[in-house]
């Protein structure tokens, strides 16, 4: 009955033009979802949803010449679920590291270590061995059989004590980059993701997959030596009584000021004017609705900051560059910080930045970016551009997956094909010339029908080889969006955008909830765009078939992926005419399209495509008379 039910539903929805994806395949775990009405069918979370969280009080000792890290935290754990917990998942993160653990790539021996080393583990009261039976290790993946198991709607408080170093020469998105200069991310003892969709998140973290946490709620303590400055997520409690007077005065004017302020230069350092001249400093950190942590620790780096107001009501968001001295245009990042949030939030996607701060660390390398919630790890590129777009991808990242709460490890393109994306306009305002679209298109072009090509919709844990990896995850989906965007019209395209972060912000959408709440926004199956682009192998190829005596271009679609039509035609007597269709003709399953030119010229040539729409065989793409 419940199946004839749901099949009832599919109907129902489809005849309302919602999207039927990949021929009504829908997998089992998703239909269970919705048969349990966790979520619905018109991309809207179900009246039956729920998302667990935690709060998180850690104190934790950071050494920055050794890099040791040394913690202990406390957790509430809320199961909101409807399920009796009889285990609770812990990732340690910092197992990859971790010798004979796997890998999806050498690291060499350098930075190889016995991994976290749990000193206490204790849960509701009751303690634990780590290397008891009761408790199983995967590569990152700690399991706890529980001795009374946690209710629905009960709370568990978990106590872990723990240690482990940074890596120093190989770093995986985190680190010690140099001698007092390091970030640490996926530094703690965390609960994974219990969901409506797969009960609890046993994917371990060996190199490609990055994010999907719960939105919890921290409370941190980094206790460090006198002069180091810490930079975290959240915003610092106790300003005065770390910094030295001048310092906070600084600081406090960053907090409301339109232009750059030189919070810390070279020179304090020198005068010791920076922290408070004690042994030891603790810098106390507030982050609510946020799915992790990270911090950053120096003793060395220059920190400028500027606000920008990111709403009609006037609130402001800090944006600061952390940065050793000599960065290549490092001295600029604050600003371009600065533009990228009020872009995010006044442009695309158009929705208030969601946090009251965001820290650009540079780790002294030249290259890579990785994103934490409020922070990013980033390279110092020489070109301009390029660290005009890192800088906005990494803060972008704040929106995706962070304040969405979306699955990178299973769907990573639903946050980084859009921040392989939105740097589009962002770029073409603040560095006009700059060929970012068209790079972001050829690349796809290059890479689309290749052997080693998946479609995004493949679970990004499979993944094992960065190019795939990047295509699915990246480039793809970015090409994808910039077509959905042409075909709807900004207005459709924004529009649906934005009902779609409002519907699942803080919660844990999935791709149906996305395609769906676009298709419901828009009235419109989309299934004929998604299917191809998510779902599918293929590639685009449009061609030329033919150029009739009464001056019909028959345009012919070889390749499955729907793309726009560009023509160049010329005529006998020297003019020239543009013509464009966005994706929307192939909507039907058409596989040849008729385009009327001007009934009385003569058709000398017609030039098919651009370097904005890709095309894998372009030999097809020229008729001439």
């Amino acid at each position: 009955m419940k199946k004839l039910l749901f099949l009832l539903c599919i109907a129902l929805f489809a005849k309302a033009g919602i999207a039927q994806l990949h021929d009504g395949y829908l997998p089992r775990n998703y239909q269970k979802a919705y048969n349990n009405e966790t979520r619905s069918m018109d991309g809207k979370p179900g009246k039956a949803y729920w998302s667990n969280h935690s709060d998180y009080t850690i104190d934790v000792r950071v050494n920055p010449e050794s890099g040791l890290i040394d913690g202990s935290e406390t957790i509430k754990y809320y199961n909101n679920s409807p399920d009796t917990l009889n285990r609770i998942v812990i990732r340690l993160y910092q197992n990859i590291y971790k010798k004979g653990n796997a890998r999806q790539w050498s690291i060499g021996n350098s930075d190889l270590t016995d991994g976290m080393q749990i000193s206490k583990l204790e849960i509701d009261g009751n303690e634990y061995d780590p290397s008891s039976k009761d408790v199983y290790h995967s590569a990152t993946n700690m399991s706890v059989i529980l001795k009374n198991p946690l209710l629905p709607g009960g709370v568990s408080e978990v106590g872990i004590d723990w240690e482990f170093t940074l890596p120093q020469k190989r770093w995986i998105r985190y680190g010690q980059y140099n001698e007092g200069h390091l970030l640490a991310g996926y530094w703690y003892p965390q609960i994974a993701v219990y969901d409506d969709i797969d009960g609890w998140d046993m994917i371990d973290y060996v190199g490609m997959v990055e994010y999907y946490n719960d939105i919890n709620n921290f409370n941190v303590n980094v206790k460090v030596s006198s002069g180091i400055v810490v930079w975290a997520t959240g915003e610092l409690q106790n300003p005065e009584k770390v910094f030295q007077k001048e310092i906070a005065k600084k600081y406090e004017q960053a907090l409301i000021s339109t232009e750059v302020v030189n919070i810390i230069t070279q020179k304090d350092y020198e005068n010791e004017t920076v922290t408070k001249p004690r042994e030891m400093n603790t810098w106390q950190f507030r982050a609510e609705n946020v799915p992790d942590f990270a911090f950053a620790a120096s003793n060395n780096a220059n920190w400028d900051a500027v606000s920008v107001v990111v709403d009609p009501k006037g609130r402001r968001v800090l944006t600061s560059s952390v940065y050793p001295e000599g960065a290549a245009h490092y001295e600029d990042v604050a600003m371009i910080a600065r533009n990228a949030v009020e872009y995010m939030s006044f442009e695309l996607p158009g929705w208030p930045f969601p946090y009251p701060q965001v820290t650009v660390f540079a780790n002294g390398r030249k290259t890579g970016g990785m994103e934490f919630p409020m922070m990013a790890n980033d390279g110092a590129p020489d070109d301009y551009a390029d660290l005009q777009g890192l800088t906005f991808h990494e803060i972008f990242h704040n929106y995706f997956p962070f304040y969405m709460g979306t699955n990178e490890r299973k769907y990573a393109f639903m946050d980084e094909g859009w921040a392989r994306y939105f740097p589009t306009g962002f770029l073409k305002k603040y560095a006009p010339g700059d060929e970012y679209l068209q790079r972001t298109i050829s690349s796809y072009e290059n890479f689309a029908g290749s052997e080693n090509e998946l479609p995004p919709m493949i679970p990004t844990y499979i993944f094992n080889d960065n190019q795939t990896h990047r295509m699915a995850a990246y480039t793809r989906p970015a090409v994808a969006y910039h077509f959905l965007r042409e075909t709807l019209g900004e207005e459709l395209f924004k529009v649906a955008l934005l009902e779609y972060m409002e519907r699942w912000n803080g919660k844990h959408p999935t791709p149906y909830d996305f395609f769906n709440t676009f298709s419901e926004v828009s009235s419109e199956d989309l299934s004929w765009f998604w299917n191809p682009w998510f779902f599918e192998s293929g590639y685009p190829d449009l061609a030329v078939k033919d150029v009739t005596d009464d001056n019909i271009v028959l345009i012919e679609k070889i390749g499955n992926i729907p793309v726009p039509i560009e023509l160049i035609v010329t005529y006998t007597d020297g003019s020239e005419e543009k013509i464009t269709r966005n994706a929307r003709v192939w909507k039907d399953g058409a596989k040849v399209v008729s385009v009327q030119l001007f009934a009385d010229k003569e058709v000398k040539e017609v030039r098919l495509g651009s370097e904005l729409v890709p095309d894998s065989f372009r030999d097809n793409n020229l008729w001439m008379d």
